[in-house]
């Protein structure tokens, strides 16, 4: 067997490319830690694997043994529960021994009727169902006496809704507890606002604050001089900040600055300065360098001192504020580690800069209320007790006056009373969404204490007063408590409100993470309850009639519940799996809320299924919610929005990132009237000859697993069901590079199968795919291009991105290797209907006798253009055939009895060793070009195009989302009033509507919290100059947008009768008319005016489209292009154009 690659022919250079050795104890070559760590912890990357694409290994090997206390379930501490036994740590206890109220069904997802009757205690009746989240997790409840003693067991410790004496108490405890530290988190809501305040004790260190890959970038030059320059390459702009600390390695020449810690000074686009480095060594040639991030050190304070002095550094004396602003950074040599002292904030987190002081009327206000709380026997105020909140909020005064006089930074020149009394009126009330967005907050704070992601530091104040600022004045009797399961509601927008909830017809498309926890939601607010009897004699004019027709809850998710699923789509168990993701999840729903109607559809939404969602079902919606994944769904459902004027809540989420979008029909921007920046993609010859980075190894073994596996077998399949369809077919195509190749492989497949198929046929091909991609074509890459090979200017062509690749010696006692063998060999034998083979060590004893052919060179075009030097293309010189050549020699092969299955990549099987595959090959190829390796999950996600997703920010957005539907639902009739105001009309109205709703972004890594108000729409105006049209426009009517429409009605209209009533109406004419991708009319083709203007619209579109419309549809859209007398190109709206 030949087991090593011959020396090169072409040696130009003292630097010789010798084959890589494998040495059992070299890092490089291991088992990943991380998969070390994860079976000694046995960590399910199945179950866990969005969230590990995340937090990985590290931080989840840190999780998994936390022990975690939970006091109150109420809300916001059973979402808090929710979201961490998801999450996966050690155990999970409750400790609520509060009896059951009517109005807890409202709030949390696992108290029921019966619970209530019965007089369970809350952590009772929550403690079933929260133990079926994750089988993983040890869940209990406690009901004794809290000592400290006690708490000793737990690393975390989290206070929801109680008061403030307990608050500290509790506190107190675990700051007295020397053996540890424990982390201490506190949360309250009250109505529409809230708190979180966070103690992880003195000096905790976060390692990484934003949880952001480490940047890097290649190195090509080091300059040797005082200021010490560093020229670098990066495909767009500098991948660092000024300030940022980097390590180099790698550096040939200047040896001396390898290994150690730089920080960025004069940062430019390609360069930046160091410093000193006039001492070194010459630089000659490579490097990398690596972003090094800071270890955050933060000093905690309790809460007792905390309320009193929320922004620490007012107390901290001159010396020691100088100190920490002279001696900010240390860096510790022993271990590279640079750490720098954070001082306490000087300010709350501003998350809305339209009511930037908020933060602080909600401290005074809280701290007032708090205070009252313990004075009053009943603990906080009823919302109809005025002189209560009289009485609070002079304290509040009080507390901010005594703070003024003291010069606090925080105090305000005069408190809102209006604040105040918002917080105490409804401070009983809790509301769903508001605790989801609370409790998926509170647990991602917990997640911090892993050293990962950057805490409030201390306290976070967050209102969603903007539900109720446009009710004029509050109505006692209505907003009485009822004794139901709908008070939280009740008690702060009103019985009349509560109704309105109950008559929506709402469409959620999706029932995927955002679309579990969008239902649960629904199901807490009574939602889509009311029965179609009870509308019967509703006028059609009625607010009521028109947020709904029976009031119905609409599911649709074409998917099946998949393992990975159950870590964040919390409706779902193990028993679900392989099931309709929207019908399980409208079961669970309707078991919760017997009174909501819901539908289940396992419909995906699309053009190729309006005979469903069709015009009635549309036109019935009030609501439409997307819990999409995917950019072509959401902007067809936002087409179809804007069409039938519905409004639309749009959200996604992306780790610890998240957004959300309100869309509000004539009010705000479309989801399409804004797009996304596209994908970076990676250059193709970035990807066959100078990967830098393990993810371009990843992509190309994610492009070889496709041909392989399913493209090649897909063509032998299609040749053998119908020889002469396939022949023809490619013939039809014609002469192109990669036709030939498909041939080729085609040929050259079928051939190998006709005459041997058998397991050792699939070794001796693995075999030879080895020495082929990590030798032979690694040598034939450095045979045209040596490492002393110069561009015409002098330069070294292997420097910065260009890293030079060296063969693999094939040793089968190598576990990458025997990975390698044993996934291919097997997905061949998948491919060619063979039997499979697992057993390595005859893998092994196969490998070892197959003989390769060593390597020869081949001829090589190389393409001198340096400015498209990447566009090089490696020629075998084999003589060109001719397509008909091809097809001949197909055709004379023998295909008696074969059979073939292509393999479509699957990234969630853990069995089929498709991920296998790409570990082993993105690996292997990574040691030739002397890039880090990775372990399979990275593989995976990579290769899988995986989204991480994590249960916390989904309980976040969606509580956010929440929220929104609840401001639409109260000024639906202020938004109706407000659409039908000319813009001179809305400029004199005091308030407007639009400023009320918010849109979001989120990054609770950070934590980073920005609300603006949605944008209006884009509006077509006329213009002397259009950069688009490259002249000027005129838009008819000036100022509509994608809201508005024009409404033609002529029953069997022709395209004359359309172009002649445009003319007619708008004075303007007609030059392009088209439905859909289908051009029906073209002024500037004669045979159009002759033949097409006098054919009916929807038969001309059926004849050109070869598409059939929809029977139960009077109308079709169309698009005209039209201009003026003056050959002015006019934009007219989408036309609704009604034929029958």
């Amino acid at each position: 067997m030949q087991n090593k690659t011959p020396p090169l022919k072409k040696q130009r250079t003292d630097e010789s490319v010798n084959p890589i050795e494998f040495d059992k104890s070299s890092e490089s070559w291991k088992r990943s830690d991380c998969l070390e760590k994860m079976t000694e912890n046995k960590i399910d990357t199945d179950l866990y694997s969005r969230q590990l694409g995340t937090y990985g290994f590290d931080l989840m090997n840190k999780l998994v043994k936390l022990n975690i206390l939970i006091i109150n379930v109420k809300g916001v501490g059973l979402e808090c529960a929710k979201n961490l036994i998801l999450s996966g740590p050690q155990s999970v206890c409750i400790y609520d021994n509060d009896i059951c109220d009517i109005s807890d069904i409202g709030v949390n997802f696992y108290i029921n009727e019966k619970d209530v009757e019965d007089k369970s205690c809350r952590s009772d009746a929550v403690l079933k169902e929260l133990q079926e989240l994750n089988n993983y997790v040890h869940i209990y409840n406690y009901k004794g006496t809290i000592e400290k003693n006690w708490l000793e067991n737990f690393d975390v410790v989290i206070c929801c809704d109680i008061n403030k004496e307990d608050l500290i108490k509790y506190n107190n405890m675990i700051r007295g507890i020397d053996k540890k530290r424990i982390a201490f988190l506190s949360c309250n809501i009250y109505g529409l606002c809230g708190y979180i305040f966070v103690d992880f004790n003195k000096e905790f260190i976060c390692y990484d604050s934003n949880g952001e890959q480490v940047k890097s970038c290649n190195v090509s030059k080091i300059s040797k001089e005082l200021e010490g320059k560093v020229s670098f390459d990066f495909d767009k702009t500098s991948p660092f900040e000024e300030g940022d600390y980097v390590q180099f390695s790698n550096v040939e020449g200047m040896t001396e600055i390898n290994n150690k810690i730089y920080k960025i000074k004069n940062l430019k686009k390609y360069t930046f300065e160091i410093g000193d480095t006039s001492l070194y060594s010459e630089y000659i040639k490579g490097g990398i360098c690596t972003q090094v991030k800071k270890h955050l050190k933060l000093n905690f304070y309790p809460y007792e001192y905390i309320c009193v002095n929320p922004l620490n550094n007012e107390n901290i004396s001159n010396n020691e504020q100088k100190h920490n602003q002279n001696d900010n950074h240390f860096l510790d040599t022993c271990n590279n580690i640079i750490y720098e002292n954070i001082p306490q904030p000087n300010s709350f987190i501003i998350s809305d800069y339209a009511k930037f002081d908020m933060s602080n009327h909600l401290h005074y206000s809280i701290q007032a209320l708090k205070w009252y709380e313990l004075q009053n026997e009943k603990g906080l105020p009823e919302n109809s007790d005025e002189d209560a909140l009289e009485k609070i909020y002079n304290y509040a005064v009080t507390l901010n006056n005594k703070d003024k006089e003291e010069k606090k930074s925080y105090a305000v020149e005069q408190l809102k009373k209006d604040v105040v009394y918002n917080v105490c009126r409804y401070s009983k009330s809790h509301i769903a969404p508001v605790a989801s967005f609370f409790g998926g907050l509170l647990a991602q704070e917990v997640i911090k204490f892993t050293g990962k992601y950057m805490p409030i530091y201390q306290l976070l104040y967050l209102d969603f007063f903007e539900c109720i600022s446009l009710n004029e004045k509050v109505d006692i009797n209505e907003i009485k408590k009822m004794n139901c399961k709908n008070d939280n509601i009740i008690t702060v927008f009103g019985k009349s409100f509560q109704k309105k909830l109950n008559n929506l017809n709402v469409f959620l498309v999706g029932s995927g993470a955002l679309g579990c926890e969008y239902a649960k939601l629904f199901s807490l607010l009574d939602m889509c309850t009311r029965n179609s009897e009870q509308n019967t004699n509703l006028n059609q004019n009625n607010i009521d009639n028109n947020l709904a027709c029976c009031g119905k809850l609409t599911i649709t998710d074409n998917d099946n519940i998949e393992v990975s699923n159950l870590n964040r789509q919390f409706l779902f168990r193990r028993e679900h799996v392989g099931k309709s993701k929207s019908l399980v999840s409208s079961e669970i729903i309707k078991k919760k809320n017997n009174n909501m109607h819901v539908q289940s559809l396992e419909t995906k939404v699309g053009a190729e299924n309006e005979h469903i969602f069709n015009e009635e079902f549309w036109t019935k919606q009030n609501i439409i919610v997307n819990a999409l994944d995917n950019i072509q769904a959401r902007q067809y459902v936002d087409n179809k929005c804007v069409w039938y004027s519905k409004p639309l809540f749009e959200s996604g989420t992306l780790g610890t990132k998240g957004n959300v979008q309100v869309i509000i029909p004539y009010l705000t921007q479309s989801y399409n009237d804004s797009y996304d920046p596209p994908e970076d993609s990676i250059p193709l010859c970035t990807l066959k000859h100078f990967p830098y980075d393990i993810v371009h190894t990843i992509e190309y073994a994610r492009d070889i697993f496709q041909g392989l596996f399913y493209n090649t077998p897909l063509s032998i399949k299609q040749f053998l069901n119908d020889k002469e369809e396939y022949i023809n077919k490619i013939q039809e195509e014609g002469n192109n590079a990669s036709l030939l190749e498909n041939l080729q492989n085609v040929i050259n497949s079928l051939k190998e199968i006709s005459s041997q198929c058998n397991f050792d046929f699939c070794i001796k091909k693995s075999v030879e795919l080895f020495h082929n991609n990590f030798i032979n074509q690694i040598n034939q890459l450095l045979y045209s291009f040596p490492l002393d090979y110069k561009l015409s200017s002098g330069e070294y062509f292997w420097v910065g991105q260009k890293k030079p690749p060296q063969p693999i010696v094939f040793d089968v006692n190598n576990e990458m290797i025997q990975e390698f063998l044993l996934s291919t060999s097997n997905l061949l034998a998948q491919v060619y209907n063979i039997p499979p083979c697992f057993d390595i060590n005859y893998i092994i004893n196969v490998a070892k006798k197959i003989e390769v052919k060593p390597f020869e060179p081949k001829k090589v075009k190389i393409n001198m253009d340096e400015k498209n030097l990447n566009n090089i293309s490696i020629s075998f010189a084999e003589e060109e055939k001719i397509i008909d050549d091809f097809c001949k020699e197909l055709l004379n092969i023998p295909t008696n009895n074969i059979k073939i299955n292509p393999i479509e990549f699957d990234k969630d099987e853990q069995t089929n060793l498709h991920v296998n595959f790409i570990y082993a090959f993105s690996n292997l190829r990574a040691i030739n070009y002397k890039i880090n390796t990775c372990d399979k999950l990275k593989a995976k996600i990579v290769a899988g195009k995986i989204i991480p997703a994590l249960a916390t920010t989904t309980s976040i957005i969606t509580g956010l989302v929440g929220i929104e539907l609840l401001k639409y639902v109260n000024y639906y009739d202020n938004i109706q009033a407000y659409v039908k105001l000319s813009d001179e009309q809305r400029k004199k109205e005091k308030h407007d509507v639009l400023s009320y709703f918010k849109n979001a972004f989120i990054n609770s890594a950070l934590p980073l919290f920005l609300f603006s108000e949605p944008m209006p729409p884009l509006r077509m105006m006329d213009k002397e100059y259009d950069e688009l049209m490259k002249g000027p426009v005129k838009a008819i009517p000036n100022g509509f947008s994608s809201w508005d429409k024009i409404v033609i009605s002529i029953k069997n209209g022709t395209i004359k009768d359309l172009i002649d009533h445009i003319n007619e109406k708008y004075s303007i004419d007609v030059n392009l008319i088209s439905v859909g991708n289908a051009c029906l009319y073209n002024c500037y083709l004669p045979a159009h005016n002759k033949e097409r203007l006098n054919k009916p619209i929807h038969e001309l579109y059926k004849q050109i489209s070869k598409q059939d419309l929809l029977e139960d549809k009077n109308y079709i859209i169309v698009e005209a292009s039209c201009s003026d007398q003056d050959l002015v190109d006019v934009l007219i709206p989408s036309i609704q154009f009604i034929y029958k």
